[in-house]
């Protein structure tokens, strides 16, 4: 009994720190949306396609409220879901860097579309 006790603590903090992440990053994300359109508005290229209506982005917006709503999802499924009902044993750390890519994803389509 005493050689399993350290691996259930191990995974104990381990399911923690996972917890915490998916929290911060779900924390993080309206802040990073907003820093991003600001710097994406600081362009010249901005500028160019909010006055004239030049060099704008064939992003879709969809696109972009995908990623934060597929960040969003994730974040608050790996944060909240009880580690019983992960549909695997890895489950809710594919989560967390799903939602950290989808967030990055995003910041990154963010920046690049005026």
């Amino acid at each position: 009994m005493n050689e399993t006790a350290p691996a259930d603590t191990s995974d104990a903090a381990h399911d923690r720190r996972l917890r915490t992440a998916a929290k911060v990053g779900v924390a993080l994300l309206i802040p990073t949306a907003i820093i991003s359109i600001v710097l994406s508005l600081m362009t010249e290229r901005a500028a160019n396609c909010v006055m004239y209506g030049n060099q704008c982005s064939s992003t879709p917006g969809a696109v972009i409220w995908g990623a934060l709503l597929a960040s969003a999802v994730l974040g608050l499924y790996a944060a909240s879901c009880p580690r019983k009902r992960l549909p695997f044993p890895t489950a809710r750390s594919w989560a967390v860097k799903l939602q950290w890519l989808a967030q990055l994803t995003m910041a990154m389509l963010l920046l690049t579309s005026p």
